[in-house]
């Protein structure tokens, strides 16, 4: 190849917007490109001689190098999205194509990866799972999720022959906050009820928000049905407690409806039913209680 070529791609590989990334087959770093250095924030004589691995994401380390350099050994091009991390500690998301490097007698000696971010990509992409599986006051499950984790425990418990519990939950005095204080605070109130709804529970079980003031939980392992009851005392409990909002308490409490597998239904929209139906047996009785 003529010289004035060579040193024309050599300029390009330095000016590429791209971090380029040489290592040998040992996964040590053995040249880059500016395009490196803007990305992970090292200079290049930071890196030269060190493990690629120092690029990586701890838990992607071991696995994700072994991989890439098993592929470019047999001649192969590997690609794929890495996590990264930079030199300032922060992480990053990173797609790669990793192609071989080779000696003037077509030997395979090491590996080029071409790395482009997509960090704010893949923030995107979870930021809208976020959102499509979690209620945005709260932070808890919304309904779709809640279907989801059921029907998985539904095909678990079929499995183990065990018992769960479905608890349908309705804030009593809620909507009286809401019209006088106002939805700002109201949002507010949801959030504290939530958020005491949860640490409440163990982190086998979930809470979820249905809309308004209506919430769901799934009580994984229920050995008997006293043990959902025992869940249910400790969620009103916790409801009863004021909540303060801008100097101001707000009193609030709950009438929660529990239906178990198998002994109440068996399949998602029976529990559910059973489950709601009791908790307006709940309110019928005064609220602040629990029905089976």
């Amino acid at each position: 190849m003529p010289r004035r070529l060579l040193e024309q791609r050599a300029r390009a590989f330095d000016y590429l917007f791209d971090a380029v990334v040489v290592t040998n087959l040992e996964g040590t770093i053995i040249d880059w490109n500016g395009g490196a250095e803007r990305l992970y924030g090292y200079e290049r004589p930071e890196v030269l001689g060190k493990p690629v691995s120092m690029l990586h994401a701890p838990e992607d380390v071991a696995e994700r190098t072994r991989e890439v350099i098993s592929i470019v050994e047999r001649d192969e091009i590997w690609s794929g999205e890495i996590k990264m991390v930079r030199k300032d500690g922060t992480v990053g998301w990173i797609e790669s194509v990793v192609v071989p490097v080779t000696n003037d007698d077509g030997e395979t000696i090491g590996a080029l990866g071409v790395n482009r971010d997509i960090t704010e990509r893949v923030r995107t992409e979870e930021e809208l799972a976020r959102l499509a599986h979690y209620d945005p006051i709260t932070g808890l499950a919304n309904r779709s999720l809640l279907l989801d984790r059921l029907d998985r425990m539904l095909l678990h418990v079929r499995r183990t022959k065990e018992s769960f519990a479905v608890l349908f939950i309705d804030l009593d005095g809620f909507k009286r906050i809401n019209d006088n204080a106002g939805h700002r605070v109201g949002d507010l109130v949801l959030k504290e009820a939530a958020q005491r709804m949860e640490r409440s529970l163990r982190e086998s079980d979930t809470v979820s928000r249905l809309g308004g003031d209506e919430f769901v939980v799934l009580v994984d392992r229920v050995g008997v049905p006293e043990d959902a009851g025992r869940v249910a005392r400790k969620l009103l409990g916790t409801l009863r407690e004021p909540v303060e909002v801008a100097g101001r308490e707000h009193r609030l409490s709950g009438s929660i409806g529990i239906a178990i597998y198998p002994f109440h239904g068996t399949s998602a929209d029976e529990l559910l039913t059973y489950a709601d139906d009791a908790m307006y047996r709940a309110k019928r009785r005064g609220k602040d209680n629990f029905q089976y």
